[in-house]
């Protein structure tokens, strides 16, 4: 499908969105569904050519924007406000990193490689190598975003290993928000505007998304 520049920037704002969603799930409970984070750590492995829904798959992104929709319009929770903002202020500090952004990218490739071999972008072994480039890249950049959840959830080495792998996600997705002329004003001025695009995409989607 051909997105508006606001579908455009509506899918990469599901992105994050559902990369905290699944974070605040993981940190709360201990687990959260791979097939709400499996799309965000394919797209995180994969080539942007222009298109977030080539790179993600617009069905695959519904959690991640009835969550557009739901803060844009009426925004009550702030915990996921505070991480949102927190994942933006990130990219913004990353964006000024190159030797940070070439470490990530090397990163990328190894990871890339890993999901080719076990062929599932969402093996243990993926996860725990992004998670790994989220702790020697961004967390060395300080200071650290501070997860709330339950103790022996945030404990577990898997869980931390999913966590800092959809933080990732999560900045990638802030990054396509930016590269597609998001901005600070841009959520100020045209949130009925996106959230009225994220609509528009949820509506022309299967009912079973």
């Amino acid at each position: 499908m051909s997105e508006s520049r606001e579908q455009e920037q509506a899918l990469t704002l599901a992105v994050i969105m559902q990369s905290v969603q699944c974070i605040r799930e993981v940190a709360r409970t201990g687990d959260t569904e791979t097939s709400r984070y499996e799309p965000l750590i394919e797209g995180l492995l994969g080539e942007y050519d222009g298109s977030t829904d080539a790179l993600y798959g617009a069905a695959r992104l519904a959690p991640g924007l009835r969550r557009v929709v739901e803060q844009l319009e009426d925004p009550q929770e702030a915990d996921t406000t505070r991480y949102v903002a927190s994942i933006f202020h990130l990219e913004r500090r990353l964006m000024k990193r190159q030797a940070v952004l070439q470490r990530i990218a090397e990163g990328i490739e190894q990871a890339r490689s890993q999901a080719d071999y076990f062929e599932n972008p969402a093996h243990t072994s993926v996860i725990r190598s992004v998670g790994d480039l989220y702790s020697q890249t961004i967390s060395e950049m300080g200071p650290r975003l501070m997860i709330r959840g339950e103790q022996q959830h945030l404990e577990n080495e898997r869980n931390a290993a999913l966590i800092r792998a959809l933080l990732l996600c999560g900045i990638r997705g802030a990054s396509l928000w930016r590269d597609n002329g998001g901005g600070r004003m841009t959520l100020l001025f045209r949130r009925q505007a996106i959230a009225g695009a994220a609509r528009d995409l949820l509506e022309a989607l299967p009912t079973e998304a």
